[in-house]
């Protein structure tokens, strides 16, 4: 066993982040433990504590969310590339930072709602990226867009960030491909707290996505989802 903290705060994702269908979880760390099963274990065996902690915390919060959903109680591997592969018929995405974590989980084809075949979620603190990164993360025209919104208040430059960051995780289980930050184009639109991604054309990839965006009790949390409606080229 592997012990993770956790706060009993739970929410429906379509409140806020995402479409109905999809359940978020987000936890803290304060009191509790999490069990984790054997191939979680083994995954986690040369770990630093801290990952262990991170790792343990994340799977607690996904079992949960696929709770909600009437899931199965299953483990869920690490897959080849780090990342964690679901229970057939589901998708998820997993977050954490600080001690803060997210899962959003959904079924692939949710009764009453749009197939959904990919989600993306990713958490940052709510402050600015070192300046050195601003021109890996944004493409001239976004960084275009940074200047005109100075003084706002908000991280804009971390947000970039997060978005791409969360629509790699949403897409990649999929395609299996890797994106430059600069390869994706986002446009935030500030005013409803969401976002568009125009994407570069491959093969079983949508040409466009779109997010929504918040920052809680600190924290940034960006969330994307690909639905079967998007097109793909």
């Amino acid at each position: 066993m592997v012990a993770a903290a956790v706060t009993p705060m739970v929410e429906r994702a379509q409140e806020q982040l995402f479409p109905e269908g999809v359940v978020l979880v987000t936890r803290r760390d304060l009191a509790g433990g999490a069990e984790l099963f054997p191939e979680e274990l083994q995954a986690m065996a040369r770990a630093t504590p801290t990952r262990q902690h991170e790792f343990a915390l994340g799977r607690c919060c996904a079992r949960e969310a696929l709770a909600l959903l009437g899931g199965p109680r299953v483990p869920i591997p690490v897959g080849r590339f780090r990342d964690p592969v679901w229970p057939f018929g589901y998708v998820g995405s997993i977050t954490h930072c600080q001690g803060f974590c997210a899962v959003a989980v959904a079924r692939t084809s949710p009764s009453g709602y749009p197939a959904i075949r990919g989600i993306g979620l990713d958490t940052e603190p709510a402050a600015s990226l070192p300046e050195e990164l601003t021109g890996v993360v944004c493409s001239e025209k976004e960084c275009t867009w940074l200047a005109s919104r100075q003084g706002d208040g908000m991280p804009w430059d971390r947000l970039f960030f997060c978005a791409k960051e969360s629509v790699y995780k949403c897409l990649f289980p999929t395609t299996h491909r890797f994106f430059e930050f600069r390869d994706m184009g986002v446009q935030f639109d500030p005013e409803h707290g969401s976002f568009d991604v125009m994407l570069p054309s491959l093969y079983d990839s949508p040409s466009h996505l779109s997010g929504r965006y918040a920052i809680r009790d600190g924290m940034l949390l960006i969330a994307t989802t690909w639905m079967e409606e998007n097109a793909c080229p």
